[in-house]
């Protein structure tokens, strides 16, 4: 198991979308803290509306290196649409024996629906990370999430990275829980492949006929999975534009209700 004593928290990000009970354009809430010596991600609106909001997270400066660690809270108010975009990767640098986090904490509540673009999280040969991402998901809330992982640039071994996911339905009934471990050594649990690609989506199940490897969530959920040796190629791209589909129709559908009326 990672020893994560040489981390400390370091960088803070937070994204809060809400529509008003009076009505007209979203609030949107965003903001990041952290050390002045290192890097944050920071969120920047692209565009909002009436009925949510797009939001880019964009790295200033290289991360991730030893004794980073970042966390990235998301609150989507009740009936609100939030799209979270990339625009590139992550690569997790050797650490020379530190460590590094990357902790996710979301909150989607009643009716509201969360879009997350995820582009390449790589773990360079000699990274030692520990990911954890956390999902609360409120009554017809919605999800779309794309993860794309990669185990050393090219050329290289894999690093080591301790990958959890847990996503909770209302109630906080567990709807899927992973957790995942790869190094060096253990690569082989991805059948040899340098690079996994995930699409999750929650609140409606993808088609019967959509490519890769498929696992039906308990209730309405489907994760699509694909392993590759390439980013381009492990990217489940039709499961992904079915589930950002999917997520946007069915949040279009609360456009006329007051967020007063979808809480429970």
């Amino acid at each position: 198991m990672m020893t994560t004593s040489t981390c400390e928290t370091t960088s803070l990000t937070r994204i809060e979308v809400r529509r008003p009970a009076s009505g007209g354009r979203c609030e949107v809430l965003l903001a990041c803290s952290g050390s002045a010596d290192r890097p944050l991600v920071r969120p920047m609106l692209l565009s909002s509306d009436e009925d949510g909001a797009r939001v880019s997270l964009v790295p200033e400066g290289a991360l991730l290196l030893a004794g980073d660690a970042v966390r990235i809270e998301v609150v989507v108010g009740p009936g609100a649409h939030l799209e979270l975009v990339e625009p590139a990767g992550t690569v997790a640098y050797a650490m020379d024996g530190g460590c590094a986090r990357w902790d996710v904490d979301v909150v989607v509540e009643a009716a509201a629906g969360l879009v997350w673009a995820g582009e390449p999280f790589v773990v360079a040969e000699g990274a030692r990370v520990a990911r954890r991402t956390r999902v609360r998901l409120g009554w017809e809330a919605r999800l779309a999430l794309r993860e794309v992982l990669v185990l050393g640039r090219h050329g290289e071994r894999p690093g080591v990275v301790e990958q959890d996911l847990v996503l909770l339905g209302a109630g906080d009934v567990p709807v899927l829980v992973e957790s995942l471990q790869v190094g060096p050594d253990s690569s082989p649990l991805l059948l040899g492949a340098r690079v996994m690609g995930t699409v999750t989506v929650v609140g409606e199940r993808l088609p019967a006929t959509t490519e890769g490897t498929r696992l039906d969530l308990e209730g309405r959920g489907t994760m699509v999975r694909h392993l590759a040796d390439a980013a381009h190629l492990a990217v489940p791209h039709e499961a992904w534009a079915q589930a950002r589909q999917l997520v946007r129709a069915i949040c279009s559908s609360t456009r006329n209700c007051r967020p007063s009326a979808l809480a429970r």
